[in-house]
């Protein structure tokens, strides 16, 4: 019947999945065999619902549970009963989880808290966890860990049990990302039939539909932790008797604290950390109360960074990888996010020179416990990050430094990041690490008293080197330079068929990061391809120049504008019927041989056609300065590109220089200063 029900409530789910966006993640394994005793935290109703759910779903286990006597009633309750969860006040509910744990008929779903922790106010003092609540303070409920004991040594007893099987408690760490209050439409027409505004049910509802609707709930089961170490001394001891049930109940009041501690240290420590973790953290460890932005995202990119040293931490994907978009993006989403949850809660307040005065007091007052998640949300995910106390004192650590010296060890990290990638993919393909004086890896020139900065993309199959002279001759004058080198490029061809246009995007802006951390001034520009990069990142980022030199958006070369992406296109329809395609490979007559590939992969091209399809769609929203370089008879490009680029801009700043040069690489050979002094002065002037 158990299976039944919960086959029902799979579908349930699977509608509300579909209907209002329910986002439920887990990670982390289960036993396949023995008893399995899941202890978790406890935050909200549903999870009564979702856990059994899960175990069912992802793991094809049957889990029971204990729910408070309140929600049996009705056909909730009928529901409740048939899907195998009983009240916390059933008479017989120790015997009945005692029975299932011997057995291994059924997996067991229990809260040491004891409560929803509202609060999620934790404390850990002499060797105890503690929980806060309405009632007062009191230490974590150690129920679960004597009926695991008790369970453990009755199988040895009755002899139900062998090498292999044992009980078996799995840690769950179940975590929100993205609380946030509020009303919405569900709740509203709930109140309207039911009228339970004003109520502590229709605070948890506002809460919890939200988490339903607009969150992300995941739950992580951790390593399972083995009952037999902790009873195997008894069992020893006490080999001649086993029946002494006092003997058993005295060892069992001494390992019951030590089980549960031992079980709510790894359910707390693997806590999802998330981004609004890092943000109130970041925020409260500032050293003042007035808040610039700029700053804050500094502080928050670092302390996220600084996790990748905290060895087994769970953290939630937005923390990786791709956070540094933060530093740059005005719109960046969650940090936009918990900027308008501290005001409507009004933590921080916006100044008229655009900063946020923080309210520490605010975020620190004492809300009703059934209030808290409503009143003071971030007050609540700050409990929660609390008992990491590595994460904490990291955060103390890091706010202990300047912006500015937060700024340039980003800038440092950033730059290592950079070349960490290269170096892996050169070793993919070359097994063995870049020589010192390899000409492929990424330049930077940079010198702490310069303020203006310039990143530049080298093309198309090139490599930084590309642009190595350019480099030299504006850092000589005062300007630091960060030529990147775009992923695929400058280890192996083969590279370029595992990249898209995306990753070129991502390398250019993962620089022009880097690059503002540590000058007043950045302007951003690139050769042929790496123009295109620049064009992009300014139609969507404030920049203080684009330099453009060469750039496609209309090639002069039928094979590459026509045959190629008709032949990608072909290849493609070939492939999918599992038959090799017609074309794989592109000869490269390259100008400058000893940096460029001599041949490249047709679906690299096709990557590179993106970039000009788009790069041709947005040059209507940029506006910031631009200086636009175009040789007369290029052989590769066409020279109309440049006037295109030039008229389609709605820069107030413009200017296009058009030489007279046969070549495609004019950045390389002879007249290239006339081209390096024009983007001097245009970056000079500016």
């Amino acid at each position: 019947m158990i299976r039944l029900v919960l086959l029902i409530s799979q579908f349930i789910i699977f509608i509300l999945k579909k209907l209002i966006g329910v986002n439920i993640t887990h990670s982390g394994e289960l036993p396949s065999k023995g008893s399995v005793l899941i202890l978790s935290n406890h935050f909200t109703r549903f999870e009564t619902f979702i856990v059994p759910y899960i175990l069912f779903s992802e793991y094809d286990h049957v889990g029971r549970s204990l729910g408070d006597d309140s929600v049996f009633v009705g056909w909730l309750g009928k529901y409740m009963e048939l899907a195998g969860t009983i009240s916390i006040k059933n008479k017989i509910k120790n015997r009945i989880i005692l029975n299932d744990l011997i057995s291994g008929e059924a997996d067991w779903i229990i809260y040491p808290e004891g409560n929803m922790i509202k609060n999620k106010l934790i404390t850990f003092n002499d060797g105890e966890f503690y929980i806060n609540t309405k009632s007062g303070i009191k230490p974590i409920y150690t129920g679960a860990a004597v009926l695991a004991l008790k369970a453990e040594i009755l199988r040895d007893r009755i002899k139900n049990r062998d090498n292999d099987t044992h009980v078996q408690i799995v840690p769950l760490s179940i975590t929100y990302n993205h609380i946030r209050p509020g009303e919405n439409k569900l709740l509203l027409w709930i109140d309207k039939y039911l009228n339970v505004r004003g109520t502590h049910f229709f605070e948890e509802l506002e809460i919890e539909i939200n988490l339903l609707m607009k969150s992300n709930m995941h739950l992580h089961f951790a390593k399972p932790i083995c009952v037999s170490k902790y009873v195997n001394k008894f069992l020893e001891e006490h080999q001649g008797a086993l029946e002494n049930d006092e003997a058993m109940d005295e060892y069992i009041g001494k390992q019951r604290k030590v089980l549960i501690t031992d079980v709510m240290k790894k359910v707390y420590d693997n806590t999802q950390i998330n981004f609004d973790h890092i943000f109130i953290l970041s925020l409260v460890t500032m050293p003042t109360i007035k808040v610039c932005p700029s700053y804050l995202k500094t502080l928050i990119y670092k302390n996220a960074r600084s996790l990748e040293k905290i060895r087994n931490l769970n953290m939630h994907s937005e923390l990786k990888d791709e956070l540094f978009a933060l530093i740059l993006d005005s719109k960046y989403a969650p940090f936009l996010s918990s900027i308008k949850l501290a005001q409507l809660q009004h933590i921080l307040y916006e100044d008229s020179e655009g900063d946020y005065l923080f309210d520490r007091n605010l975020l620190e007052k004492e809300y009703d416990f059934d209030k808290v998640r409503v009143k003071n949300t971030l007050q609540v995910i700050l409990n929660e990050i609390k008992l990491q106390k590595n994460i904490v004192d990291m955060a103390y650590k890091n706010a202990a430094f300047s912006q500015k010296e937060l700024e340039r060890d980003n800038f440092y990290y950033l730059r290592e990041k950079e070349y960490t990638t290269f170096e892996k993919e050169y070793i993919s393909y070359h097994k063995t690490l870049p020589s010192e004086d390899n000409t492929s890896a990424p330049i930077v020139l940079y010198d702490e008293n310069n303020s203006h900065g310039l990143v530049f993309s080298h093309g198309y199959m090139a490599t930084p080197e590309e642009a190595r002279q350019l480099a030299q001759y504006l850092f000589a004058r005062g300007i630091n330079v960060y030529l990147p080198r775009l992923r695929g490029h400058g280890t192996d061809p083969v590279a370029l068929k595992h990249i898209a246009s995306s990753d070129w995007e991502y390398d250019f802006k993962l620089a022009i990061t880097a690059m503002s951390q540590v000058c007043d001034k950045v302007f951003i520009g690139g050769f042929a391809t790496g123009g295109l990069l620049a064009l992009l990142h300014a139609s969507t980022h404030k920049v203080d120049g684009i330099i453009v030199i060469n750039s496609a958006l209309r090639l002069n070369s039928l094979h590459v504008s026509y045959v190629v992406p008709t032949l990608h296109v072909f290849n493609e329809m070939i492939s999918s019927l599992n038959e090799k395609g017609i074309v794989e490979w592109v000869e490269n007559k390259s100008e400058n041989p000893n940096i460029s590939y001599s041949k490249h992969p047709l679906n690299s091209i096709a990557q590179m056609e993106k970039l000009m399809t788009k790069a041709d769609s947005i040059l209507t929203q940029i506006k910031d300065p631009i200086l636009v370089i175009q040789g007369d008879n290029d052989p590769i490009v066409n020279p109309k590109s440049a006037q295109f680029i030039y008229k389609g801009v709605k820069s107030k700043v413009k200017k296009l220089v058009l030489l007279p040069r046969d070549n495609h690489s004019i950045i390389l050979g002879t007249g290239e200063e006339e081209i390096f002094e024009s983007i001097y002065h245009f970056i000079s002037r500016l």
